[in-house]
């Protein structure tokens, strides 16, 4: 397990060198980041899928944010488990897709918490909430984790790419940076978010650390959990699998999979519900 652990900082400490080179090698030195840069004022209006109607600023990570047509089958569970005053956690929020779909879901009388630890995915996640004029939502900038702390986190080329450095390195790694971790159960018990009806989690490979650190409020309030599952080995991707779908069900849930959200792309993604047994 140790020698792990120092295979996997080695090579972050690699990743992070030739970064630094690149940057250093650079003709032009690049300008220090501006708050909101990537917050562009134009929005559309989605014209398919659940938030048709809704306004929406994307970034240029996926042309289906802008369309409406991001991963449709979670879309629709969505749209099926949720309900008018329900209390939806997005964990792993990205630009805040479903956050936004999610508080339209739920109405004034329920209530969304997004968790996303990259800055420039948190300053949009909000101006889209403002964009709808939406006040039942928060916005936590935090990885969520087992534990309440302080981690790694190493960023992607891809907005919603980004990685704890607990659960690996990013394929179009572009830097690192220290972020707050939070863990759900200490959140839920000192009352600072209200306990989850549903909870949706994509951390790019530290689901099951979240998941341990929500254990106390998942045996507890029981919510539905919607969860992905991606990589770009095979093998990899059905142990991960396998792995959650056991731990899940010791709690008492039923594992249902979603349709495939990306047909013919080459790489390996799975989404499933679980659901309480009680």
């Amino acid at each position: 397990m140790m020698i792990k652990h120092l295979k996997s900082g080695v090579l972050i400490l690699l990743a992070e060198l030739v970064q630094w080179f690149n940057q250093k090698s650079a003709s032009t030195p690049k300008s220090p980041p501006q708050k909101n840069q990537n917050v562009s004022p134009q929005a559309v209006t989605i014209s398919e899928g659940v938030g048709t109607g809704l306004k929406f600023a994307p970034d240029a990570s996926n042309a289906d944010f802008a369309r409406g047509t991001y991963e449709r089958p979670l879309q629709e569970a969505l749209a099926h488990y949720l309900k008018q005053g329900d209390v939806f956690y997005d964990i792993g929020a990205n630009i805040g897709f479903f956050t936004v779909l999610a508080a339209h879901l739920v109405g004034k009388s329920g209530y969304v918490y997004a968790f996303e630890p990259v800055p420039e995915n948190v300053q949009r996640i909000r101006h889209n909430l403002k964009l709808n004029r939406f006040s039942n939502a928060t916005v936590l900038e935090k990885a969520v984790s087992v534990y309440t702390g302080e981690g790694r986190l190493l960023l992607a080329q891809h907005s919603g790419g980004a990685m704890l450095s607990t659960a690996g390195t990013p394929p179009d790694f572009k830097g690192a940076m220290n972020v707050n971790l939070v863990c759900i159960d200490d959140l839920v018990a000192q009352k600072t978010i209200k306990p989850p009806v549903l909870v949706k989690i994509d951390v790019e490979g530290a689901e099951i650390d979240a998941f341990k650190g929500m254990k106390q409020t998942i045996q507890e309030y029981k919510p539905i959990i919607i969860y992905e599952v991606d990589d770009g080995n095979k093998e990899s991707f059905e142990e991960k699998s396998k792995a959650l779908e056991n731990w899940i069900s010791s709690l008492g849930y039923q594992i249902m999979p979603l349709a495939d959200a990306y047909p013919g792309v080459n790489w390996h993604i799975g989404h499933s519900v679980a659901i309480p047994c009680e």
